[in-house]
């Protein structure tokens, strides 16, 4: 890292950059019209940066917020002790935990608001703009829980929040919008593809944005399933009869190109030294003789484990950057691309959904199951052979090596062969489904913290150290992230109206709506 010098003063500069928005024009018709014409403020080269912030190409964003907070969901353990105030040990600074929150913002809405005055709030540029934003504000909702989200404006964010049932329906509504809108687009231009080299996800491809729009839709059903359960399945079962379809094979795959920027990943494992990968999904791997491992992992280097994958365990206060050197970094190139949503996750929420008793396809839950791992397998190039088919309960262990002395074991686990008698969301299929779901979508850490405060499962080890001063449970780990420092001082009433809708208690320990409670 680097870490982050200019994080104070960027979280300070957040403000005065909506304030510099530049002036538009309003150009509804030549911008929904004539996409190949380069306009002042063109949406087509302004929605480049909003796209790379879905999963951050930054190298600092992408420490910060996808490996920082996101080693919470078990992939990744930041390797680099940095000053003592670290998310692993919960006790983060205020600038680190605001991050999450500022960044995005800051690097959202400057651009959103010139589109959206660009078109006259209309339009597949707009649509397209508005799904960005909502995938990008899914996550720091999953994170922080209540948050401006309708009713900011241009140069202010200091709003009123929306609840957490308004923001999950909000966003749900822009995803849908953009399903519509973008796949009609594709239709009756017979794929034009406005965006182009500006979209270094599917350049420009608005059926498979399409796709990923409604398989966002159903990511976001299923977090919201036992909140507001109703809505959760009217917008699962839209999004998969929806005609622009899902996200159901790999070469649809969501994939983010990093252009002339090393994968983040790679770079703050190799080149910095301050990242390797958690114990919890490299042991859970070894149990399962998972055939994935090596395309997911390097091999240690530390005494006695030369050449076999060790991963290294969350919250250890007391170490040698060094030393940690020895454990397994991710398997990952600097020009790799980076994962957004994969095949294999969407069958598996549609496994989930059928266990609900939801309308979410013609196969049946084990079908859906069999299929998400297949898939995911498929991915990696490696073959699932006996995996599917297997009966063994493993016991998940770490060991304890020569840089940390912390032995542990998870014991909670299921084999991974579907039971054809067990069709509750209380049985062992249910564990299945999100054990075989989290492996498969690695390395998406936000995102598998979010599942794990949803479901409890898989269970992962607990922190070393917990610095938290009795706030966060070692047990159960963080629940979220408190609202920033910056909300408390510039926002107050609004911060304090988003902690009635919490129950009154902002805190790391308090959970969101729509988490496991026990």
């Amino acid at each position: 890292m680097k870490v982050m010098k200019k994080f104070i003063r960027n979280i300070t500069a957040g403000a005065a950059l909506l304030l510099m928005v530049g002036s538009c024009t309003d150009k509804f018709e030549e911008y929904n019209t004539n996409q190949y014409q380069i306009h002042e403020a063109d949406p087509a080269t302004l929605m480049k940066s909003m796209i790379e912030t879905i999963v951050n190409i930054q190298q600092n964003d992408s420490q910060m917020q996808d490996q920082m907070v996101g080693q919470y969901g078990g992939y990744f353990c930041a390797s680099n002790v940095w000053s003592g105030t670290n998310f692993g040990t919960y006790n983060q600074s205020d600038a680190w935990n605001a991050s999450p929150w500022n960044t995005n913002f800051q690097k959202i809405y400057g651009n959103f608001f010139q589109v959206k005055e660009a078109t006259n709030s209309s339009g597949h540029y707009y649509a397209f703009a508005c799904m960005i934003r909502a995938i990008n504000m899914l996550r720091i909702a999953d994170t922080y829980g209540p948050m401006p989200y309708s009713q900011v404006k241009k140069g202010n964010f200091y709003v009123s929040y929306d609840t957490q049932e308004q923001v999950y329906k909000a966003i749900l509504e822009d995803l849908a919008n953009a399903a519509e809108v973008l796949y009609n687009y594709h239709v009756e231009t017979n794929g034009n593809a406005p965006l182009g080299a500006n979209d270094p996800v599917f350049a420009g491809n608005y059926a498979s944005w399409a796709k990923l729009a409604n398989s966002m839709r159903l990511r976001v059903a299923m977090r919201i399933s036992s909140f507001l359960p109703d809505v959760a399945k009217e917008a699962a079962e839209a999004a998969t009869s929806h005609k622009a379809g899902l996200i159901e094979a790999n070469n649809d795959n969501a994939m983010m190109d990093c252009g002339t920027q090393t994968n983040p990943y790679q770079l703050a494992a190799v080149s910095w030294g301050d990242l390797r990968v958690n114990a919890n999904i490299v042991d859970y791997m070894a149990a399962y003789k998972d055939p994935r491992a090596a395309k997911y992992f390097n091999a240690s280097t530390i005494a006695g484990l030369n050449g076999q994958y060790a991963g290294m365990r969350m919250g250890d206060k007391d170490f040698a950057k060094a030393d940690a050197g020895g454990y397994s970094t991710p398997n990952i190139s600097g020009s790799d691309k980076l994962l957004v949503f994969c095949a294999a996750e969407t069958a598996f929420l549609r496994a989930e959904g059928k266990l609900r008793g939801w309308n979410v396809g013609s196969k049946t839950a084990k079908e859906y199951y069999e299929e998400g791992i297949t898939l995911s397998m498929s991915q990696y190039g490696v073959s699932a052979a006996d995996y599917l088919t297997d009966e063994t309960v493993p016991t998940v262990t770490h060991v304890s090596d020569n840089v940390q002395k912390a032995p542990a074991t998870i014991s909670n686990t299921v084999c991974v062969k579907w039971d054809d008698a067990d069709n509750t969301l209380t049985g062992k299929n249910f564990q299945r489904i999100i054990t075989q779901k989290w492996i498969a979508n690695y390395p998406l850490g936000l995102e598998a913290w979010a599942e794990q405060r949803r479901t409890g499962y898989p269970e992962f080890y607990p922190c070393i150290d917990n610095l938290s001063d009795g706030v966060v449970s070692t047990s159960r780990g963080a629940r979220r992230l408190a609202f920033p420092y910056t909300e408390k001082q510039n926002n107050k009433a609004n911060c304090d109206q988003g902690a009635l809708d919490l129950g009154g208690n902002d805190t790391p320990a308090t959970d969101l709506k729509w988490a496991k409670k026990d």
